[in-house]
């Protein structure tokens, strides 16, 4: 099995990080090899490396940055026998077909339907439609929060930190390994207002520039392990996190989560979890602090009530093996 799914610094790594949980969940079965291409350097980092070892993925040494060369090199190694996943948000139709005209079957992983779909399925965790997406007449379609892939320490029993009455509300926060808009900073600032005795965790990339690093309210991790952000969810009393997959993450480890949104591919995620009550509502990002300082205050207040949606990952793990392996 070939798995597809391009990363680096500036693109971030969400794609990649979700590709290798998926490869952990099917190498029992297959034989996984990885092909990324990370725009900063020729090959993968040193980070994407030890990824894949921990996930059990071999990987494809195609070392170029273009694009257009890369894409070649990648129909060039594909055979009749292997079943590619392409995860990204930019492989349309016609690279599509020419991917399944060299492999066995064809999965696309995608949560946004700009494009028309002639892989043999696509798979979002996303709760969306079939209706919304374009898709050719053979195409599965596979939709729902069952259907994401999680690293193996948030498939593991949930071992929950219980807050103390009196103590400071511990938040973890995570908005991005890079961060391009500097929300971080902001979000920190909306909660030293909101609440200035919280005590905080930020998780960050190596760029993301957190202005609070070092005051003693304030932990910044960066490289953290799956096993790290496992604990620090575990630990916390409140997420703050983008509608994007760190949600699901919270989600199995049963952490009441305020959400919002800073680009498109997130909006539609965001609605749906507002509408169902998965998560309190922060809007966009990019409001102002007032806006934004106003409905952390609700999603605090909120804090006792509210109920954790309650998924059975394990179960959508097994499903996803099955359905691999009837491909």
């Amino acid at each position: 099995m070939v798995l597809r799914a391009d990363a680096g610094r500036g693109i971030g790594f969400g794609h990649f990080i979700r590709t290798l949980a998926l490869a952990a969940y099917l190498r029992d079965d297959f034989d996984c090899v990885v092909a990324s291409r990370n725009p900063d350097r020729d090959g993968l980092s040193d980070y994407q490396l030890a990824e894949a070892e921990k996930a059990g993925a071999g990987v494809l040494d195609l070392p170029f940055r273009e694009r257009d060369e890369f894409d070649s090199r990648f129909l060039n190694i594909l055979s009749q026998e292997d079943i590619v996943v392409l995860d990204n948000y930019y492989y349309d139709s016609a690279y599509q077909d020419a991917v399944r005209s060299r492999c066995r079957r064809l999965v696309c992983i995608d949560d946004v339907h700009d494009r028309h779909f002639t892989a043999d399925a696509v798979m979002t965790f996303l709760p969306l439609s079939r209706d919304i997406f374009s898709l050719a007449p053979h195409t599965q379609f596979y939709s729902g929060i069952e259907w994401s892939f999680l690293r193996e320490p948030f498939l593991a029993p949930v071992c929950r930190r219980r807050g103390d009455e009196g103590n400071p509300l511990r938040i973890v926060m995570a908005l991005g390994g890079a961060d391009p808009f500097g929300l971080t900073d902001k979000m920190l600032g909306v909660i030293a207002e909101v609440l200035p005795d919280a005590m905080i965790d930020v998780i960050a990339g190596d760029t993301v520039q957190v202005s609070a690093e070092g005051m003693p309210s304030v932990k910044v991790h960066r490289r953290v392990s799956a096993e790290g952000v496992r604990d620090l969810l575990d630990g916390a009393d409140m997420g703050i996190f983008p509608a994007s997959t760190v949600c699901v993450e919270a989600f199995s480890r049963q952490l009441p989560v305020a959400a919002g949104h800073f680009v498109d591919n997130q909006e539609e995620f965001y609605a749906e979890g507002v509408r169902r009550g998965w998560f309190a509502p922060l809007g966009s990002l990019h409001d102002s602090t007032d806006l934004l300082a106003e409905r952390m205050c609700h999603a605090v207040e909120s804090l006792p009530e509210r109920k954790v949606p309650e998924f059975d990952f394990q179960k959508g793990r097994r499903r996803i093996i099955d359905f691999f392996r009837n491909l």
